[in-house]
């Protein structure tokens, strides 16, 4: 997908597409006791083998194909994998990476910074969504990238930046082989990784299964528990839940709130924290409508909506919240919810100072029928004098081209546990913020935010997360909770990497 389009359909819209198979590895041969069976909620590859293409959300799948500079562990900690480690400038403008020596791609050949570079030198490629926070007018923009030498690589950052390896983390840090980066089109119909799994693509089919297969002389093989890895896409949500009852799933990744009940009452759970649901501001100039240019109409929306009743009535188990920041995050302020709390009487003051004493109206389009959060919120918008008229997209074009012709979007948000990279690659520098708007505040703490450590870089975030909130970039309705079910009689409790949300996936073993 495209980058934006990616992100807007994470946000809109939940569609099955053809993928293609793959070049295979390692043993065909199965049994139950070697091979694990998870069950997707979406494919994990409509567009081909290419991670670079994808979201943080598909790393489950990714990382056992290809290999990233930095992971994250499931105690949320940044950890070297290619990369054994790096040194920073005192400025924190310039990187530099070591790289381990006994790399070997899925084409035969070896890491080396060579291949590295190359794969950083496609951050200015629109279509790849992992490169959002690196690219061109990023927060975390790289400005050039210089091999020494065949183990180092230097990487010069446009802004200080004293964590790059969170920045160089996960999909962001992927590398793809040298092959792959030099013709990016073969990665549709086959991997080009260094991972400890090869795809089976005798045994996989598009949008449907796909198999993989640990590969004999795999590095840190005795890391990866199971010899085979078998993904099955099962977009319906009853169905899901239903696979991992039976056991035609060991693990099922993601479950919508309704069936976590049932599958709870069977088989294991665990979750994560950190989705905030509600509505990103597409507009802050006024573009599409002049209101949305004051940010007391933005913060009347936010004061205008009951999340402790739609929580009570229709989420519980979920937190309500005024802030885009979780409450497990690093900067989350507790006041920011008492501040921006549900007040009919200051949302109409708000919307009166700004010059809507008599209300307003907007257009919202979504893909499908619109969700009990959104009535609810259109119904309790009403009663501060704003119509929300929402309309169902005939195309996903139309939801695309909606970032730029309303003001309002709605959808769940994943800020994991980097959230001054969650901002800088989506909300301000990202498709969260197609106008280019800016903020001062959001431009000093952001920067602050990346460029220092410890207690100054928990100041900064606290302050990153306030100027989001003052200024109504973002209207949360709760912050919700990623489900995922396993059989407890046949796999361990899977673990996520930190607050994200998606697996580890070397951490599913067999049960002891």
């Amino acid at each position: 997908m495209k980058r934006f389009r990616a992100a807007v359909t994470a946000v809109a819209v939940v569609a099955a597409v053809a993928a293609c198979g793959g070049n295979g590895g390692g043993s065909s041969s199965q049994s139950a006791t070697d091979t694990v069976t998870i069950a997707l909620d979406s494919d994990a590859a409509p567009t081909g083998y290419d991670p670079l293409l994808y979201s943080q959300a598909q790393f489950t799948f990714y990382s056992a194909l290809y290999d990233a500079l930095f992971v994250t562990d499931r105690d949320g900690k940044v950890q070297p994998s290619l990369a054994t480690g790096f040194t920073n400038s005192k400025d924190n403008l310039t990187t530099t990476l070591t790289l381990r020596d006994d790399v070997t791609f899925t084409d035969g050949k070896k890491l080396d910074s060579a291949v590295v570079k190359a794969n950083l030198d496609r951050r200015s490629d629109k279509d790849l969504v992992a490169y959002g926070s690196i690219a061109p007018g990023g927060a975390s923009e790289i400005g050039a990238v210089a091999t020494p030498d065949a183990k180092t690589v230097v990487i010069t950052w446009k802004a200080p930046q004293a964590t790059p390896d969170n920045t160089l983390a996960d999909t962001a840090g992927t590398i793809v082989g040298p092959d792959g980066v030099a013709n990016p089109e073969t990665l549709q119909t086959k991997p080009d990784g260094s991972g400890p799994y090869a795809l089976n693509s005798g045994k996989t089919t598009k949008a449907s299964v796909y198999t993989l297969d640990k590969q004999s002389d795999a590095r840190d093989g005795d890391r990866w528990a199971f010899d085979h890895v078998v993904f099955k896409v099962i977009i319906d949500a009853q169905s899901l839940a239903n696979a991992v009852i039976s056991g035609q799933a060991d693990v099922a990744t993601i479950l919508k709130p309704s069936v976590v009940e049932l599958v709870q009452s069977r088989a294991g759970t665990v979750k994560v924290g950190g989705t905030i649901v509600g509505f990103p501001v597409w507009d802050k100039l006024g573009k599409t409508n002049p209101a949305f240019a004051k940010p007391e109409v933005r913060l009347a929306l936010l004061r205008g909506i009951d999340d402790a009743t739609i929580v009570k009535t229709l989420h519980q188990g979920s937190k309500g919240t005024k802030q885009l920041f979780p409450s497990d995050a690093t900067g989350f302020d507790a006041a920011l919810n008492q501040t921006y709390g549900y007040d009919p009487a200051a949302a109409k003051q708000l919307l009166a100072k700004a010059g809507y004493a008599n209300g307003l109206k907007f257009d919202i389009t979504i893909g499908g029928q619109p969700t009990e959060d959104m009535l609810a919120v259109q119904k309790q918008w009403a009663e501060i004098g704003v119509t929300m008229n929402i309309k169902t997209a005939t195309s996903t074009d139309q939801i695309f081209a909606a970032t730029n012709t309303e003001p309002l979007g709605f959808g769940p948000f994943t800020v994991g546990s980097n959230p001054a990279g969650f901002v800088a690659g989506v909300v301000y520098g990202g498709f969260m913020n197609q106008q280019k708007a800016k903020n001062p505040q959001i431009d000093a703490t952001l920067g602050a935010s990346l460029g220092t450590t410890g207690a100054d870089q928990k100041t900064a975030l606290t302050g990153l997360n306030a100027a989001l909130t003052n200024g109504g970039w973002y209207l949360p309705i709760y912050e919700d909770f990623t489900w995922t079910g396993y059989n407890k009689s046949k796999v361990g409790a899977p673990a996520y990497a930190g607050t994200n949300n998606y697996l580890v996936l070397s951490s599913l073993a067999p049960v002891s």
